[in-house]
């Protein structure tokens, strides 16, 4: 993960609160990465202490080959490394809150703007939709891939130019304080907390800790910064009370007039969905209940940021989502790939947008674990169960050992045993589904990322 960064050891000292330990401060830097692999010219190496590696100890290699113009260390024992091999080197107590405090201070020194967005679902889709709205008028910035932790989101802002006008960045956790240093790192103009839900329960207990969690967004918000709140969530009054009590001005969005931002109208189809906002009608190529919030919030927060109806029209009409999110594919029956993850939100929303698009289908759900749900995960598994018998589908089939639990919880809701099925492995689902399938059937896929469900959906295209 290598990133063109102008700047002289002595100002990276000071940016990153380190001392500069070793070597010239006006040695000039170009280039900035955590990768060994990825080096640049005159390049800044930060080393990241991870799971399985630590980047300490690629530094000895790296300045005996001479690919270094200096590196930020938090082991005194790497200096002698710097002197012996004339490498500037800043000493520091914490090298990924030191590439962070570099971020910062890159994007403090840039006129760009910056859109922060949380939430347990929708991060992704919203921040892709806002930058094709803002990309209409704007030169914008987003993070791509996954980048969306601590070392994603520094590497992604230090990308900001000075042609930049906003920059529109998702900050992801699963741990208490993530998302606080996160924004701290991005220091945001503007936040957004798509939704609460069940998600990383294990690290996080409940779902009002879920969202104490997201709600450490407005720790990094810029005094008197708006922050948008979704009203029909769960737990929005947790949201509600801690931005008001960081002094942050909020703004409501929902479906219902309750809301500060909601929709004249809104429809849902297997193709788009659509909102009026402002008398004016905007259409996304977007599947299921809840990509009406996302496409809500990118097109009030584009008409707040100046963007006029008819460029966001334009901006959405080119939209692209990422595939595996609710990414309808139809064949002789109707694919409804939701593999990317999951969680009971999620799955609760993606079952009630199939019951309303597809009321006359028969409906099967393809369902796996849902993963980090910690002790409550049994609870969650057999309600989604539950929901499967009184949205009306037809036939579930159920793989992974939480899986279980979405069985147990159909068959107590009224579904007849011989529609519910649980399966050893992926492959056999394939090789029953493609038996037991017909023209016109609508088949929702999905289950935690680990549980690789895309491999079921592959299958069935093929």
């Amino acid at each position: 993960m290598k990133a063109s960064y102008k700047s002289t050891m002595g100002a990276v000292a000071a940016a990153c609160g380190g001392r500069l330990a070793a070597g010239d401060p006006s040695v000039t830097v170009e280039t900035i990465t955590t990768d060994s692999r990825e080096l640049g010219v005159n390049n800044l190496f930060v080393p990241i202490v991870g799971e399985k590696f630590d980047g300490h100890d690629y530094i000895a290699p790296l300045a005996e080959s001479g690919s270094l113009a200096g590196f930020l260390t938090a082991r005194e024992s790497d200096l002698a490394t710097a002197g012996g091999f004339k490498t500037a080197a800043v000493l520091c107590d914490d090298t990924l809150a030191a590439y962070g405090r570099i971020a910062t201070a890159h994007r403090a020194s840039m006129k760009a703007g910056v859109v922060g967005i949380t939430g347990t679902n929708g991060k992704t889709t919203t921040k892709e939709l806002l930058y094709a709205v803002l990309s209409a008028k704007y030169t914008c910035l987003k993070n791509e891939k996954n980048y969306n932790n601590e070392v994603g989101l520094p590497y992604t802002l230090l990308h900001l130019r000075p042609d930049h006008d906003i920059a529109v960045v998702e900050l992801g956790m699963n741990h208490p304080g993530e998302i606080g240093r996160l924004s701290r790192i991005a220091r945001p103009d503007i936040a957004v907390i798509t939704n609460i839900g069940e998600g990383h329960l294990e690290f996080l207990e409940t779902v009002e800790g879920v969202a104490r969690a997201k709600a450490e967004i407005v720790e990094g918000l810029s005094p008197g910064g708006k922050i948008y709140l979704n009203q029909d969530t769960q737990s929005f009054d947790i949201l509600c009370d801690s931005a008001r009590a960081h002094g942050c001005e909020v703004v409501t969005f929902g479906l219902y007039a309750n809301a500060q931002v909601f929709p004249q109208d809104y429809s849902l189809g297997a193709a788009d969905c659509s909102v009026m906002y402002q008398d004016e009608t905007y259409r996304a190529p977007l599947y299921g209940i809840h990509n009406l919030y996302n496409l809500l919030l990118a097109v009030a927060l584009g008409r707040e940021l100046g963007v006029e109806p008819g460029l966001i029209k334009n901006g959405l009409s080119s939209f692209k989502n990422i595939d595996k999110r609710s990414q309808v594919i139809e064949k002789d029956f109707i694919l409804v790939d939701d593999t990317y993850n999951s969680n009971p939100l999620s799955t609760r929303y993606a079952i009630m947008s199939i019951a309303s698009i597809y009321p006359a289908h028969r409906k099967v759900a393809v369902l796996a674990d849902m993963k980090e749900l910690g002790p409550s995960s049994a609870a969650f598994h057999e309600r989604v169960g539950r929901m499967l018998a009184e949205y009306e589908f037809d036939l579930l089939c159920a793989f992974g050992d939480d899986a279980q639990h979405y069985a147990r919880g159909a068959l107590a809701a009224g579904m007849k045993s011989e529609t519910v099925r649980h399966f050893a492995g992926r492959e056999e689902i394939v090789v029953f589904l493609k038996g037991w399938l017909a023209t016109g059937d609508v088949v929702l896929v999905k289950g935690s990322r680990s549980m690789k469900m895309e491999e079921v959906t592959d299958a069935l295209v093929r």
